[in-house]
């Protein structure tokens, strides 16, 4: 049984919480709780050469994702993007194109990382319907390093899902710490 919550492409750095469904006892006995993790990143570099020479670009950006476990552990996932290029002298207009502008979206991903969880007993529900809010925060370092003069925008966005899987044993309903 799996249940998921995500939160879409957003200005990073930022804090949101995932909300997930506990482990409903009267299933049966909980086995295994995996956590799967996603972070995705998007970046926007509009770069114009305003020099008389070559230019060179190399503009790279780290995500983490940090998840506050029910019992304070945390678990972390990463992407990050690097872009490297060489603009031609300016063309006479600040226009983000041609041999002298770039105008470009990367995406990257971190995949799918999963966390087999071995303290079960905070995901294990005391009632029925109970949820618990898993607390993430995004953090974006970004560096981009230039060998001239240039007008420049960047924008950064991420996004992640988190997923937790619950492996159990149906059969006569279980109350209290599944361990």
């Amino acid at each position: 049984m799996v249940f998921c919550d995500s939160v879409p492409l957003k200005d990073v750095d930022w804090a949101e919480n995932f909300t997930i469904p506990k482990f409903d006892s009267n299933l049966g006995t909980l086995k295994a709780v995996d956590i799967e993790l996603e972070v995705n990143l998007t970046q926007r570099l509009q770069m114009e050469n305003t020099g008389r020479g070559n230019f060179s670009i190399n503009s790279t950006t780290e995500s983490v994702l940090t998840l506050l476990m029910p019992q304070g552990e945390k678990i972390n996932a990463n992407a990050s993007l690097a872009i490297s290029k060489v603009l031609g002298p300016y063309d006479g207009a600040v226009d983000f194109s041609g041999a002298s502008g770039i105008n470009s979206t990367e995406s990257s991903s971190s995949g799918v990382l999963t966390y087999s969880i071995e303290n079960k007993s905070g995901f294990v529900a005391g009632f029925s319907g109970e949820n618990m809010v898993l607390k993430g925060v995004m953090e974006c370092m970004q560096n981009t390093s230039t060998s001239g003069s240039a007008s420049t925008e960047v924008w950064t966005r991420a996004g992640a899902s988190a997923c937790v899987s619950y492996q159990y044993e149906a059969g006569e309903p279980r109350t209290g710490d599944a361990k």
